[in-house]
């Protein structure tokens, strides 16, 4: 059924061939805005049954459609005398180098690429009909030529004019997007600026309540009796979960942005500036004189290791830290006394958000960043039991880093 806008009687009318009811509706009335007549098919085959009473003017038609698609619309209108000379002008969303041999091959006139803006396309349909209607169109097709893409060969009937017209819309298509990736890109940008400084507000605040509370929390416990600390303590460590996830969160941002290179790192002072932050936990470790390369962010490889442990081992947990010399790296051990982690969740563990399928047997996003890290320092991350073949006795995460020199 041809469905047509209101429009005066030299209005030039418009066939659209297109499946969505939406973006037909979209078309027909930016087409009855400018002043055309619009009529309207669903698909290639009801176009067809359509044309000898409509007599379009010019057709414009959906690539992507049932019963019957826009190239073998196009190809079938162009090989029809009766209609050969009705400019087509196809939509398409030109994914691919070949749509463009396509679009030449089926015989169509233009091409304009979705999405596009309303402007566009009536200068498009303006220029194919002042085309049509221009006296120095040529009077026959030029040879038909073969050529050859990805392996298939088509044959291509249009004149060169045609073909310049045609690649000149891709070239333009392209321009456009292209305009639009760096706009979408700009945007981004300053949208990733905003949110980077509601980040940096909302840690801030977060940090200095978490300051506050630790300075707190730790006078109660240096006057607490010995029966009263069991509350504070906890409290203690509620507050330094709240500081691990806060530190992740910067951490992952880092991760993403940091420009800063490796350099020559004493290992010993990193350990020891870490283990400082947990001085109410009883964390072993016998030092060394290793030098590494890595950068400012090494720190939160073993904040969060013995963050971990301690988490999951419990009020009784013993951190042990450990380096060996490993040839041109060295080999740093966090092992503890908890639950361990389950043979089946090791190769896993250093996963985003995985968790373990009990409470107290995931690491979460804290091996995640340790992994990250690690693989960025060009060493490697794994976990084992510290008791070999007893995932219960307890959890010993190893890594290597770089030496330096």
């Amino acid at each position: 059924m041809i469905q047509s806008g209101e429009a005066g009687e030299e209005s030039i009318r418009v066939l659209v061939v297109e499946d969505s009811r939406t973006q037909a509706e979209l078309l027909r009335s930016t087409l009855v805005k400018h002043g055309f007549i619009p009529l309207v098919a669903e698909n290639g085959r009801q176009a067809l049954d359509m044309m000898e009473m409509a007599r379009p003017d010019v057709i414009v038609s959906d690539v992507v459609m049932p019963v019957m698609d826009g190239y073998e619309f196009c190809r079938t209108i162009k090989n029809d005398d009766r209609y050969r000379h009705i400019p087509v002008i196809l939509l398409t969303m030109l994914a691919d180098s070949k749509d463009i041999v396509y679009a030449l091959v089926s015989g169509a006139d233009n091409f304009i690429t979705k999405p596009y803006q309303p402007e566009y396309l009536i200068s498009r349909l303006k220029k194919a009909i002042s085309a049509k209607n221009s006296p120095d169109q040529p009077a026959a097709a030029e040879t038909p030529f073969e050529i050859t893409l990805s392996g298939k060969r088509f044959t291509i009937t249009h004149d060169r004019p045609h073909i310049i017209e045609l690649l000149l819309s891709a070239y333009e298509a392209a321009v456009f997007q292209h305009a639009e990736v760096l706009t979408s890109q700009k945007k981004l940008a300053e949208a990733n600026e905003e949110a980077n400084l509601y980040l940096d507000i909302i840690t801030h605040d977060i940090n200095n309540v978490n300051t506050g509370s630790l300075a707190l929390t730790e006078l109660i416990l240096m006057r607490a009796e010995e029966s009263e600390k069991p509350l504070p303590l906890r409290l203690l460590s509620n507050i330094n979960q709240s500081v691990e996830i806060i530190g992740n969160v910067s951490t992952i941002r880092r991760l993403h942005e940091r420009r800063e290179g490796l350099s020559v790192t004493k290992l010993d002072y990193v350990i020891r500036n870490e283990i400082h932050r947990f001085q109410n936990s009883k964390i072993t470790y016998q030092g060394t004189d290793a030098e590494v390369m890595a950068d400012s962010l090494i720190g939160q490889v073993f904040m969060n290791l013995i963050g971990n442990s301690l988490k999951f081992a419990g009020a009784k947990a013993v951190v042990d830290i450990a380096v060996r010399d490993a040839g041109d790296s060295v080999e740093v051990t966090v092992s503890d006394n908890g639950p361990g982690i389950p043979d089946d969740m090791k190769p896993a563990v250093f996963d985003r958000f995985k968790r373990g399928k009990t409470t107290r047997s995931g690491k979460g996003l804290g091996l995640f960043i340790v992994r990250s890290l690690v693989e960025s320092y060009s060493g490697r991350v794994w976990a084992e039991d510290v008791v070999p073949g007893k995932s219960e006795a307890g959890a010993a995460i190893h890594f290597t880093l770089k030496k330096a020199g």
